[in-house]
């Protein structure tokens, strides 16, 4: 089934608010089976809303739609909902309780202009917003304009609150439930394969017959980001089990063809799959920062359950701290200064062995968009991985974009990491054999 989704509200459009319902909704639908075939977002205008309702309603067999569910003048959901399907509004018993709990549990009085929130328009079914005041509506139309009398099930229009976290709840508990059930959806299956190490076309050339031979029901998607690719497979069909079973079989296929460049499976970001690699291997991991400030634990620890294999982070900045706190000798910075390969390898060296974990990783470099040289432009960066078995030592150039570079050097350094995990391991059951 094919899904579009409305976001209204001007806040929206000028920038002031980002719109993560968006993302958050197109998400949850493709997990539950279901694509979405475009995202609008439009103004709190009484024609604008009628419209793009029309258009999407056509292409699509549901629309879903959140904000200007409000009970103030600019909030014109309600009004245009109750003239596309020739409705009235009346006030909500079940919608009128939920409000009035609402207010009651804040220690609020119901206003007048507050009880509107219950009015809703009398062809809908109410959905209750256990979470916020304004409730969700669900709409089926059997109009000719919008369906095809071919046995297919009535059109659906969902209306929700604009409400990041109320909308993410009705969404869940309610609505894709509902649409399961409505359209009897067929199945939708992603698989993600994080790629580092090569550029996105080098990559796209290398496993071309690979993508070639995949079967029809998976689509291949190259996702890149800084510093990394992120392949995305996609099964769609009615047999879960030969779906799971063609995405098993292409994964395997492509590990002879781009093997040494894959970091991980089934992740979003880097930081995730190096969080993976350590929890599974029972490892732990220090950082020594100088260019990248502090980003690389950052990333680390905004993850849940990070002190389990996280021991902590250095920010080396100046060559002091560089010396006295991670003890990286005078006279490497002296002679090789803080931007090189000998100066980033004791720094690795020397996180791993003062906060005693397993691995230890290091940057320095000249991030910009000032500092650079003839012999370390701007963009330069040293990269260093310390574990049981020794230090690897990495150089890049990225360029003069300060925060791309700090990006990349952080996906770069946790690739170098998760490498250096597999080597480590690889030795290990060499010297058992």
């Amino acid at each position: 089934m094919n899904i579009s989704i409305i976001n209204i509200g001007d806040e929206l459009l000028i920038g002031q608010v980002v719109n993560t319902n968006a993302s958050n909704m197109s998400k949850m639908l493709c997990e539950a089976g279901m694509e979405v075939r475009d995202v609008n977002i439009i103004s709190d205008n009484v024609a604008e809303i009628g419209s793009t309702l029309r258009r999407c309603l056509k292409n699509n067999d549901a629309v879903l739609i959140t904000g200007g569910l409000g009970p103030t003048k600019d909030d014109m959901t309600k009004k245009v909902l109750c003239d596309f399907f020739h409705s009235e509004l009346v006030e909500s018993v079940e919608a009128l309780e939920n409000v009035k709990r609402i207010f009651e549990a804040r220690g609020y009085e119901l206003t007048p202009i507050n009880r509107q929130q219950a009015l809703v328009p009398k062809c809908c079914t109410v959905i209750n917003n256990v979470k916020g005041t304004a409730p969700c509506m669900w709409f089926e139309t059997s109009d000719p304009e919008f369906n095809i009398n071919d046995g297919t099930p009535r059109k659906v229009v969902v209306a929700m609150p604009g409400v990041p976290f109320e909308m993410e709840n009705i969404m869940v508990t309610e609505v894709v439930p509902r649409l399961q059930e409505h359209f009897q959806t067929g199945h939708i299956i992603h698989k993600n394969i994080l790629v580092q190490g090569i550029g996105e076309s080098f990559l796209s050339d290398m496993i071309e017959k690979w993508e070639l031979s995949l079967p029809k029901s998976i689509k291949l998607a190259y996702l890149p980001q800084a510093g990394m690719v992120k392949l995305r497979l996609t099964a769609r069909g009615d047999n879960r089990d030969l779906l799971e079973s063609q995405i098993i079989n292409a994964v395997k296929e492509l590990y002879p063809i781009a093997g040494k460049y894959i970091v991980g499976e089934d992740m979003e970001t880097l930081p995730e799959a190096v969080a993976q690699m350590l929890r599974v291997n029972s490892k732990t991991l220090a950082s020594a920062e100088s260019c990248t400030g502090g980003a690389i634990a950052s990333k680390i620890t905004s993850m849940a359950g990070a002190s389990k294999y996280f021991r902590g982070g250095v920010i080396a900045y100046s060559n002091d701290v560089k010396e006295c706190t991670l003890g990286v000798k005078h006279s490497t910075l002296e002679q090789f200064g803080a931007v090189s390969g000998e100066t980033v390898s004791e720094m690795a060296l020397g996180v791993r062995e003062r906060l005693n974990a397993d691995y230890g990783i290091a940057t320095s470099g000249v991030a910009g968009p000032g500092g650079g040289s003839p012999e370390k432009p701007v963009g330069t960066v040293w990269m260093a991985v310390a574990g049981p078995n020794g230090v690897t030592v990495q150089l890049k150039k990225y360029g003069d974009d300060r925060l791309r570079t700090i990006e990349r050097a952080c996906n770069e350094v946790f690739a170098m990491l998760i490498h250096k995990i597999k080597e480590d391991n690889a030795k290990a059951i060499e010297n058992q054999l």
